[in-house]
């Protein structure tokens, strides 16, 4: 076998074990978002607050952000703690009755979102419409 076709094999064969290795580090992420008040009737504007668990091998880097109904997006890195999970938390001010949602969306290392958090804000003097 020539030279040339002994490097070309082993650089194959090298990124596809840097590739398997990088993806073993990244591991599985998982993504949980809960509306700590999921119907209001209350005066607006109202706070919804968002409380968030990502989980994943500690140290894998991430990029997320949250996901509004309203189009809303909050965009956050940061890096998964020891004991693998990270508490991430949103607050959103409505100034509108309606029904709303938001969700947590991991960008990288993987792309996963969880469920929609639903609430809905029924303003007393409020202005109607979402």
């Amino acid at each position: 076998m020539r030279l040339w076709t002994k490097l070309l094999l082993f650089t194959v064969a090298f990124g596809v074990l840097c590739a398997a290795a990088a993806s073993a580090a990244s591991g599985n992420i998982t993504v949980t978002l809960h509306s700590n008040n999921p119907v209001a009737g209350v005066a607006c504007p109202w706070t919804e607050n968002f409380t968030g668990t990502i989980r994943g091998p500690a140290g894998t880097a991430i990029t997320y952000r949250f996901e509004r109904s309203n189009g809303n997006l909050a965009t956050h890195s940061t890096t998964i703690p020891a004991g693998g999970s990270k508490q991430v938390s949103d607050s959103w001010v409505s100034s509108h009755s309606g029904d709303k949602w938001a969700r947590l969306h991991v960008l990288t290392p993987q792309d996963v979102a969880s469920d929609k958090a639903t609430f809905s804000v029924h303003c007393t003097g409020g202005i109607p419409g979402q």
